[in-house]
């Protein structure tokens, strides 16, 4: 197990829950899911579609993938966190979709009734997966930099994420709720797992992900994946960014091999190395 990630999880991850139990009893509070559904879908149209449209695709599942992939090199355990969580994630999302086929609100209401910004979905709404997918990258990232300032940055924004679902006429609010607690408890679940099972320390399995992760990247390089065209660009920028940061990170894990193989040739040939001066070639996990 990891000594510098506890499997234990805080107390103050399981706030966010808390709030979203309170958030799901407000919404019958005020009316129900139609009433607050067409007052936040109303409110929100002050900020254009793009900017709803570009905030969503930070809840797409092999955005998030990509966005982890500089991370395969000095934190594999964030990534592998990260793509466990993804997976009991899908499951749970897909599996809920196909057991309860609820209507989106383009099925209940006329288009005229709200503003809808992109495909027009009308049947397996709930949960909604981009709130789950929010919530659980934002989930993994606070357990792995426990810092105050990053969980309220990637709380909020995952709130954002899921806010921009009801924002384009997408989803209900007690769907983007639940998919944001789903995702949530399951990346909790997720980083529990991973301490438990040590995954530390494989190289060939790291190789392995880091190839698919970036052979991810490159796809959505070249391939828009999503419903919005509008954000083609964005998605591009992603990847480019995953990839140059990548192939920098892997530079400066070779110049590393390459100084520390020198200082230990130096140092046999001075004809006084030992155990404790010879640094360790490969790149660390923890640097």
């Amino acid at each position: 197990m990891s000594k510098r990630f506890p499997a234990r999880l805080e107390r103050r991850f399981f706030l966010p829950p808390l709030v979203v139990l309170l958030l799901l009893l407000l919404v019958q509070l005020l009316g129900g899911d139609m009433q607050v559904f067409l007052w936040l879908n109303r409110v929100c149209r002050f900020a254009g579609d793009m900017f709803w449209i570009s905030l969503t695709t930070f809840g797409d599942g092999l955005v998030v993938c990509v966005l982890v992939l500089p991370f395969v090199r000095r934190k594999p355990e964030l990534v592998w966190a990260m793509l466990l969580s993804w997976l009991l994630m899908t499951l749970w999302v897909q599996g809920l979709k196909f057991l309860i086929n609820t209507p989106r609100p383009l099925a209940k209401l006329s288009a005229s009734d709200f503003h809808l910004i992109g495909a027009l979905y009308k049947s397996k709404s709930f949960p909604s997966g981009h709130a789950a997918t929010a919530s659980m990258f934002a989930a993994i990232f606070c357990l792995f930099f426990r810092r105050k300032w990053i969980y309220v940055v990637l709380i909020l924004l995952a709130a954002m994420i899921g806010l921009s679902r009801i924002a384009m006429g997408i989803h209900w609010p007690t769907e983007v709720l639940v998919g944001f607690l789903g995702g949530w408890l399951l990346a909790g679940l997720g980083y529990h797992l991973i301490m438990r099972l040590r995954l530390r320390g494989r190289p060939v399995a790291q190789v392995v992900c880091g190839l698919i992760l970036f052979s991810a990247a490159i796809r959505m390089l070249i391939v828009n994946h999503s419903d919005y065209v509008q954000a083609f660009r964005l998605q591009q920028a992603i990847a480019l960014a995953s990839l140059i940061l990548t192939l920098g990170d892997l530079y400066l894990g070779l110049r590393k091999v390459n100084r520390d193989g020198q200082r230990i040739k130096l140092t046999g040939h001075a004809g006084v190395a030992n155990d404790q001066e010879i640094s360790l070639i490969l790149p660390r996990n923890d640097e």
